[in-house]
């Protein structure tokens, strides 16, 4: 399906930048020739809608030889969902082949390329050996590569270090021949598939944190929370990765806190122990006398929506267990007359967020109750702009009051800080078809694994 869209998405909340990302080239039998995982990924989070206007938007290098010879991939240019017909056409001298007599520039016919809704697409350019103008087409999904990918290989080798096999945007077999990524149609590898298989770990400031009683009571909180995430779900608490970091400089009654372990799930039915012991992950560096230990969460997390688990040490006390689940929306619309903190450290910039901490346990108090340690029954609630790739990836289409005009200093998961509708958002459409996959893909487990106990 295309999508109505503008030529070019306004500038991203946040860019993206991160290292040790995965290339890996195979040839048209799906043989692993080589590749690296020394990548340097940066994107600004726009999404090009039309080859005619598309402009650079990211860029990918690598200080790791291929073959023998160093290379660069250039002209690096994202899409959204749509259908493209991308020219691999290029004369020397131009923007293909800028360094080259045209015997070295390759230029050859079109791709026609199909990226679905929940996917995003990269057209890049690529240099080797004295030859320029190399077309390659990525589309680009988030997941793990052997999911994915099935038995293809994937390069664990060369310069950096090896990550995956989860990344937040793993290369996918578009041309559906059996081998990862698209088979080149110019230059010296032609029928080869170039993949690239990214981690997209973002960073962004000004993010609240809101405290509330058992009665809706303002506690305190702050806004200069810094959150930081690499844009992977977990989907079972025996296996659970910590995923992301947030962190704050303001104290909280006096004394400052960090919250740790911070683990991120998508979308499913979960049991959160909140027992911990004195040494272990949750209390470190305390006695058990000073270890919040409880009881279990039981958790739903519906399709759309994510959760957050984590620690929090305040006092002297560690191991206090916070579950927040997070929508994208305004504050006031989805907490009602529920204060929110806007003091604090930090620039308030809601109440409308990308993530917003929800009523979960359907008590009238947005975020859930904490079962352990000194503020058992108050409410812990983080607001949060994940921005760049982590705002693509987690946030359904949003209703119309969530973003528009009266609002301009904080658009919250949108790209754009003008009134759009959600049909011309491809971030909007790319995130909802993320996470009813992640539904899919949970509901498709479970169900599996209910046929093999029987």
């Amino acid at each position: 399906m295309l999508l109505a869209l503008g030529a070019l998405s306004s500038p991203a909340h946040a860019a993206v930048s991160s290292s040790n990302n995965n290339f890996t080239m195979l040839d048209s039998g799906a043989g692993l020739t080589g590749g690296t995982n020394d990548v340097v990924f940066t994107w600004d989070g726009t999404l090009n809608t039309d080859p005619a206007t598309a402009v650079v938007n990211a860029t990918i290098t690598s200080a790791t030889p291929f073959f023998g010879h160093l290379w660069s991939a250039y002209n690096v240019k994202i899409y959204g969902p749509g259908t493209y017909t991308i020219s691999t056409a290029d004369t020397a001298g131009g923007p293909g082949c800028p360094d080259v007599p045209q015997p070295n520039c390759a230029s050859g016919g079109n791709y026609t390329v199909a990226v679905p809704v929940g996917e995003i697409m990269g057209h890049m350019k690529f240099a080797w050996n004295g030859t320029e103008g190399i077309d390659v087409i990525d589309i680009w999904t988030p997941g793990s590569w052997t999911t994915l990918n099935g038995t293809n290989p994937i390069e664990k080798a060369g310069g950096g270090s090896y990550t995956g096999p989860v990344y937040s945007l793993v290369s996918t077999d578009w041309d559906k021949n059996g081998v990862a990524g698209g088979g080149m149609i110019d230059g010296p590898f032609s029928g080869f598939n170039a993949n690239f298989n990214i981690s997209a770990i973002t960073s962004t400031t000004n993010n609240n944190f809101t405290m509330l009683d058992s009665g809706a009571g303002l506690t305190g909180g702050t806004n200069d929370v810094v959150f930081t995430w690499d844009g992977t779900l977990n989907t079972d608490p025996a296996t659970a990765v910590v995923n992301a970091t947030i962190t704050s400089a303001t104290p909280f009654f006096g004394h400052l806190w960090s919250a740790y372990n911070v683990k991120i799930y998508g979308p499913g039915t979960y049991t959160i122990s909140t027992a911990d012991t004195a040494g272990g992950p949750g209390c470190p560096d305390v006695p058990q006398p000073n270890c919040a230990s409880g009881g279990n969460y039981t958790v739903a997390v519906p399709v759309g929506e994510i959760m957050g688990h984590m620690k929090f040490a305040w006092n002297g006390t560690e191991g206090i267990d916070v579950i927040d689940i997070w929508t994208p929306g305004s504050w006031t619309t989805l907490n009602g007359t529920n204060p929110i903190e806007k003091a604090g450290g930090g620039s308030y910039t809601g109440p409308v967020y990308s993530l917003v901490s929800t009523d979960w346990d359907k008590n009238g108090v947005a975020g859930g109750g904490m079962i352990d340690g000194p503020f058992s029954g108050f409410n812990a609630n983080f607001n949060l702009n994940p921005g760049g790739v982590t705002t693509c990836l987690t946030c359904p289409p949003p209703s119309p009051d969530v973003v528009n005009a009266t609002n301009p200093g904080n658009p919250g998961c949108s790209i754009s800080q003008t009134s759009v509708s959600s049909s011309s958002r491809a971030d909007w459409w790319l995130v909802a078809g993320f996470l009813a996959w992640l539904g899919i893909i949970r509901r498709r487990f479970l169900r599996n694994k209910t046929k093999s106990q029987t």
